[in-house]
């Protein structure tokens, strides 16, 4: 790695217009790819480089590593590299999130039938996928999955929902029959038995919405929403065209539509600078899970307490929530904000607002900035920082809080 690393850091250096004390590159690598962002000292404003990235994503290959390196000016080096950590720099300083117990990363089962797999998810497969099984190996377009593979994709999709806090709580757009399926990521009762042309997952319903029937067949959310596809697996004929998401998400500025013209299936809406729009106006949306104001002013919700809210995003300097027992993610940004009873929260991140931290529900994932921790005595299953630019001193303040995760310090010059 130190190798890498240090011809890394001389593409960088050579890559660059000179003038910069250090440079610092955030990175996060998995499976031969990843994201990055490189930034010069000491501003830490943006800067491009022509160094090729194929050393970087090569960190990645074996487990999804997070680093952070910073080169001097004369070629020093100093790199922090770690995994089990979510970094995210779209803004700098960037925000890290961490988990006391993070996962364990699935490996390829050694089975061979569908009741092996059926004891490792405790449920019974339907007597008609069986049957399936026993007779042919495709099903309309779908290639079935053998019974190992569906163990380790059941097992895979689990692990990425469960490591991701981010997305824990992330209302799915749905298309399909009123509450058959639960609009959410994945469910532990969903069994993937094969993909569609575009890579999406095709599952096996065990546990439907009230208006679904155990064994439904339905496709993973992708290329296109969360879709109801056929009654039971033998049944299945794969669309010709998905459904897009249109009358099901919005992203508007309230200046340019009338929110009382709004579709009722909206599932999503985005609502920019609303000024002083009367969000009453959107009580007619019964379907709306997840609803975003960015750039808000005097934002007062308290109206539409009685929609299906799950998640919640919202800034302005004036912010009144609507007491929604469904709602299980909230973020506020921007305002003194006094939190109403929500009884089903799990997420809530208050970084970027004033509260009293001291009363804080106690939820599963935590955002806080780093004087807003100093003051809370909470550890979350997961949690996180926002405010820190150094990884390696986020790293120190996650062990404190028992998250303690590996991590290697490599320090060289760089070399072509």
């Amino acid at each position: 790695m130190r190798a890498d690393l240090a011809a890394l850091a001389h593409e960088l250096i050579t890559g660059v217009a000179p003038g910069f004390d250090f440079l610092t590159l955030r990175a996060s690598c998995s499976g031969g790819g990843g994201t990055f962002r490189l930034t010069a000292g000491p501003s830490d404003q943006d800067v491009v480089s022509s160094a090729s990235m194929e050393r970087l994503w090569r960190l990645g290959l074996d487990r999804p590593v997070v680093l952070e390196l910073r080169v001097e000016r004369d070629g020093t080096f100093e790199a922090v590299v770690t995994e089990g950590v979510v970094q995210v720099a779209s803004s700098l300083p960037p925000t890290y999130t961490f988990m006391r117990k993070p996962p364990l990363r699935p490996t390829k089962p050694e089975i061979s039938t569908l009741a092996e797999v059926e004891a490792a998810i405790g449920a019974s497969l339907p007597t008609e996928v069986h049957e399936l099984y026993a007779r042919t190996t495709t099903v309309d377009e779908v290639l079935l999955d053998r019974p190992d593979e569906i163990l380790f994709n059941w097992r895979w999709h689990l692990a990425e929902l469960a490591e991701d806090p981010r997305r824990w709580e992330q209302p799915m757009l749905y298309a399909g029959p009123p509450d058959a399926v639960r609009p959410v990521q994945f469910h532990p009762l969903w069994v993937p038995v094969g993909a569609n042309d575009w890579g999406d997952a095709v599952c096996v319903d065990l546990a439907p919405g009230p208006g679904g029937r155990v064994g439904q067949v339905i496709q993973l959310a992708g290329e296109g929403p969360l879709t109801y596809l056929a009654d039971s697996l033998p049944e299945l004929v794969l669309p010709d065209e998905y459904p897009g998401s249109e009358g099901l998400e919005d992203h508007f500025d309230a200046a340019d539509r009338t929110p009382a013209a709004l579709p009722p299936t909206l599932q999503q809406i985005t609502v920019r600078e609303p000024g002083d729009l009367d969000f009453g106006l959107l009580g007619h949306l019964t379907s709306l899970r997840e609803l975003r104001v960015v750039r808000g002013g005097s934002v007062r919700l308290a109206a539409l307490s009685h929609l299906p809210l799950e998640r919640l995003e919202v800034s302005g300097y004036e912010i009144e929530l609507p007491v929604c027992e469904t709602l299980k993610a909230l973020v506020v940004n921007g305002a003194h904000v006094e939190l109403p009873s929500l009884p089903n929260l799990r997420v809530l991140d208050v970084s970027r607002a004033d509260v009293d931290v001291e009363s804080l529900p106690r939820v599963d994932y935590l955002v806080l900035n780093a004087e807003q921790w100093r003051r809370c005595s909470q550890t979350p299953a997961a949690a996180g920082l926002v405010g820190e630019s150094s990884l390696a001193l986020a790293l120190a303040w996650a062990g404190e809080r028992g998250a303690g995760l590996p991590r290697e310090v490599i320090r060289g010059r760089a070399s072509a």
